[in-house]
């Protein structure tokens, strides 16, 4: 019985470690950017030149490609709260260090939760695509993971619950140019609409001039998320 309670307890012990190793797992596509002064500036100036490209490209009238890599997104998401301190208010307190990756077709979003003294990377697995008819961007999610384990659909949905309540809240000096996709999430009463797929309008207004735009095509692997876009 001794050596039956000994190997119970081994085991326990075991699994406790091995659940403790999977929840501190890091997903080798979440790599937040950490910026210095220098590199705010620098991830500013780099987000200034892709949006005076699109304008420029706008301007012409005829379709082009926009292609955007996740290391400098990530670098441009570590500047905002610099340039738009309202994004501090975005995520909930015990969310921190947004992170995307593009690859297998899917936007990977990824942040630090902490709380009650434990920690874990959260992931989510979004699809985005365009609609047969071409009317509609189509996105849904696939899952979620807390480290290398699966989250449960139940506590994803406190999770994101949060954040959607977030969006929800007016803020009066959003960025130029985000007006279309965050009037869509607002519309979103419930995370299991995402589960089962939202349907955004192909419409959107390019900030500078107001020029109307819809997204051909969609194209996510690699690193690399790449959007045709057919000025209006």
């Amino acid at each position: 019985m001794g050596r039956v309670l000994t190997v119970v307890f081994l085991l326990g012990i075991g699994g406790l470690i091995a659940l403790w190793l999977a929840l501190m797992y890091k997903p080798s596509w979440y790599r937040p950017a950490i910026l210095d002064e220098a590199g705010c500036q620098r991830a500013r100036n780099q987000a200034v030149t892709v949006a005076d490209d699109v304008s420029d490209r706008m301007v012409e009238r005829r379709m082009f490609d926009v292609v955007l890599r996740d290391r400098p997104v990530n670098e441009w998401l570590a500047a905002l709260p610099h340039v738009w301190p309202d994004a501090r208010d975005v995520l909930p307190r015990r969310i921190s260090d947004p992170a995307v990756g593009f690859d297998g077709g899917e936007v990977r979003i990824g942040a630090h939760y902490a709380a009650d003294n434990w920690q874990v990377i959260i992931g989510v697995g979004l699809s985005v695509r365009v609609s047969e008819d071409g009317n509609s961007i189509e996105m849904a999610l696939n899952g979620a993971s807390g480290g290398a384990l699966p989250v449960p659909r139940t506590v994803l949905k406190q999770f994101l619950d949060q954040i959607l309540q977030s969006v929800q809240v007016e803020h009066n000096d959003a960025i130029e140019g985000t007006e279309t996709l965050v009037a869509a999430l607002r519309e979103i009463r419930s995370v299991d609409e995402l589960f089962e797929g939202v349907k955004i309008p192909n419409r959107f207004i390019w900030f500078n001039g107001d020029r109307p735009f819809r997204i051909e095509s969609i194209k996510i692997d690699d690193g690399m998320l790449q959007l045709r876009i057919e000025p209006l």
